[in-house]
């Protein structure tokens, strides 16, 4: 025992280690494989669910809040009302239902008020937008409004992001 060769302390150590490794590898295997689906679950990216109607929603409201403001064509006519977000296909893909119907009607709302109201704002350095556009603008506004009232939408940022200027 005074000098025992290295094939024995290995054959020790390795049983000093073995018991107790052992006595907690089925405690802990089953820890281990209850936690992996968790693990694995962590490492997906997970999207919330958000319907395309409520991403077209603020954007059809951005647009028309430009429109009543418009003080050259590009702000007038600087989106497509049948293209685009109003594409008929892209309309055709919104799961039916109020929300759907909302969008589909405020695009072609604002397509007529755009074609209509058109040749009040022709000139390349300025728009004379009657206020009968501004109001028919202000509707198509409020029945979005209201057909998204109780969709729990984020409310937008003011401008100055909440700050307080001098």
């Amino acid at each position: 025992m005074r000098n025992p060769p290295l094939r024995t302390v290995i054959l020790i150590a390795f049983i000093v280690v073995a018991i107790p490794a052992g006595i907690a590898y089925p405690k802990v295997s089953s820890v281990v494989k209850e936690n992996w689906s968790d693990v694995q679950l962590s490492r997906e990216r997970h999207f919330v669910n958000v319907t395309a109607a409520s991403w077209i929603y603020p954007y059809l409201r951005r647009q028309a809040e430009r429109m009543q403001t418009a003080d050259v064509p590009i702000e007038w006519r600087g989106v497509s009302f049948t293209n685009g977000a109003c594409f008929a296909e892209h309309m055709d893909q919104l799961p039916p239902g109020k929300y759907a119907y909302a969008i589909k009607t405020a695009c072609e709302s604002l397509d007529t008020i755009q074609m209509t109201y058109a040749a009040d704002c022709a000139e390349t350095a300025a728009c004379d937008i009657p206020g009968q556009a501004v109001i028919e603008l202000q509707g198509v506004l409020d029945r979005l409004r209201v057909a998204f009232s109780d969709a729990n939408l984020v409310q937008p940022y003011p401008d100055d992001l909440g700050q307080v200027r001098d």
